[in-house]
């Protein structure tokens, strides 16, 4: 018994160390918060909700939780919602009885017990952090104590970051920091998920057409590997400027992660018209920068992907398009 004590111990300690050397940069704190928080707990998932006016928003998820990023749930009537109002750690033993769940949307993510921690700090709330598992009272009070310990530090830890990012980059908002790629300015991949579902939503009705198109830079890590990541960083930032520039009002431009960026485009343009509009765009941001006293080339593969030729959920367009996307850099090398 004591062993497992001072385990438990050791797991918690060492958790807040590495959250507090960690740099304060809010979305790599919340993907770390919720890929530890899946392992400390041996969870199937793990996801990050932040609070956004009425909703909760998935903007970290690990493991089976990967696939709910970007959802957006209301805080009312939400277990999770339930958990933030009472300011307590709440525990589903299992999601087919529990009158407090809903069954339908935790059917859809394969889930029967679950916990869910309220993130607060003073009077400020953060959001919630949920793991689950795809087995019936999965989780010990081993667990839930794990994670209480841990929620002081993890709340301190992001609002810590978001007071940093208030005062080094003159931002205000925490739902900013979470929804933005800190080292280009553009969307991350939780945003990217969260318009796209949005996105699917909108049109059910309407004549309007959805695209995807998914774009890897080439190069990037021979630029690392020569000059430097100062200079990857560079290549990247210029890339994600260069697009920014050219989007359409409704256009949604995200940095998916490493060298790898997500278009999403709702129109009424025909299929030849966008394909031809996406490789325009493609080769508009390719070309020469100066780093220093180096020339590098920008240069990108793309792949795109369509609604609802394609497919209905964001995870089968997204992958659609990537698949299509290293085919043609595949091409582009062997030409």
């Amino acid at each position: 018994m004591e062993n497992s004590s001072n385990s438990t111990l050791e797991k918690i300690l060492k958790l807040q160390t590495e959250l507090t050397a960690a740099k304060p940069d809010v979305p790599y704190l919340l993907d770390l918060i919720t890929l530890r928080a899946r392992e400390i707990t041996n969870s199937d998932g793990a996801v990050f909700e932040l609070v956004e006016g009425d909703d909760l928003v998935y903007r970290a998820a690990s493991g089976k939780g990967e696939k709910q990023i970007g959802l957006r749930i209301p805080v009312k009537g939400s277990f999770s919602g339930l958990s933030l109002q009472s300011k307590e750690i709440l525990y589903c033993l299992d999601s087919e009885v529990d009158d407090r769940v809903n069954r339908e949307a935790c059917r859809r993510v394969g889930l029967r017990s679950m916990i869910v921690l309220p993130l607060y700090f003073d009077s400020d709330v953060l959001g919630v952090l949920k793991v689950h598992s795809s087995e019936v009272d999965f989780y010990s009070s081993n667990e839930t104590y794990v994670l209480d310990m841990l929620s002081g530090t993890m709340a301190a830890i992001l609002h810590n970051a978001y007071r940093w990012a208030e005062k080094e980059k003159n931002l205000q908002s925490m739902i900013y920091l979470a929804s933005h790629d800190s080292l280009t300015g553009v969307y991350n991949r939780s945003a990217f998920y969260d318009y796209l579902r949005r996105g699917l939503l909108r049109i059910q009705n309407d004549s309007s057409r959805l695209t995807i198109a998914v774009f890897d830079l080439d190069g990037l890590k021979n630029v690392n590997d020569t000059y430097g990541h100062a200079a990857g960083d560079y290549f990247l930032s210029r890339f994600a400027s260069r697009f920014s520039h050219l989007l359409q009002h409704q256009d949604v431009f995200a940095r998916l992660g490493g060298d790898e960026f997500g278009l999403i485009m709702i129109h009424h343009e025909s299929k030849e018209s966008t394909l031809a509009h996406v490789g325009n765009l493609a080769k508009m941001v390719e070309g020469e920068i100066q780093f220093d006293t180096a020339k590098l080339e920008i240069k990108t593969s793309l792949g795109v992907s369509f609604y609802p030729e394609d497919g209905a959920e964001p995870e089968t367009l997204v992958s659609i398009a990537d698949d299509r996307m290293y085919e043609n850099k595949r091409i582009r090398k062997n030409k």
